[in-house]
């Protein structure tokens, strides 16, 4: 799983139109969850943006349809798997330059973990006003279960901005892990030029 995400994040700097996952660009085998946990197995294509429909067909001879996150639980194909994911809060344009979240009504994001709480990879595409073109931004989202609902917290991964930005995203993340002392700790002394693979690997272990 780490050597995939590593191959995934290499295109993450590299403009949107080559971003690769394997079913970006062609139909690959695949299998569809929708709402009523019915599961259909087929092949699928999906380019990974939050407004982009997942297209999804029986065979290549069979008809092509069209799935909005919001129409699905999710997909998977050979080992990677994706869940829908309704109204998030991510670090994307606005965030570099004055600190705002985009808010996200719905898209499918990369389980990379689950127990206690998940772990997820999304890439959002957003405009960036100082280049003049739409570009990737990178997130990690962690999810639990509480009393009230599920929590939610985001982590931007390999955007460009001020360290300081950084350490402020480090906020909803202690409050996250508050009863992980050891975790949130790993979190505080982490910076922009580490590796936060190690910050995931603690995270699973302690999952």
């Amino acid at each position: 799983m780490k050597f995939l995400l590593g191959i995934l994040f290499l295109y993450l700097s590299i403009p949107l139109s080559a971003q690769e996952y394997p079913f970006a660009k062609d139909f690959v085998n695949g299998t569809i969850t929708l709402k009523d946990s019915t599961q259909k197995n087929g092949q699928l294509k999906w380019f990974p943006q939050q407004n982009e429909k997942l297209k999804f067909r029986e065979n290549e001879k069979s008809d092509t349809k069209k799935y909005a996150p919001e129409d699905l639980l999710g997909f998977n194909t050979d080992s990677l798997k994706f869940v829908s994911l309704s109204n998030l809060e991510v670090y994307a344009e606005e965030y570099p330059l004055i600190g705002k979240m985009t808010k996200v009504k719905h898209t499918f994001g990369q389980l990379i973990d689950s127990g206690t709480f998940n772990i997820y990879f999304l890439v959002i595409s957003g405009y960036n006003a100082m280049s003049g073109a739409i570009q990737t931004y990178a997130n990690f989202l962690f999810e639990k279960k509480t009393d009230s609902g599920y929590q939610y917290a985001a982590y931007p991964f390999r955007i460009r901005m001020k360290d300081r930005k950084y350490e402020n995203a480090k906020d909803d993340l202690y409050v996250f892990f508050k009863n992980y002392p050891d975790l949130v700790e790993k979190i505080r002394v982490y910076k922009q030029q580490d590796d936060f693979f190690a910050i995931i690997d603690a995270m699973k272990a302690a999952n």
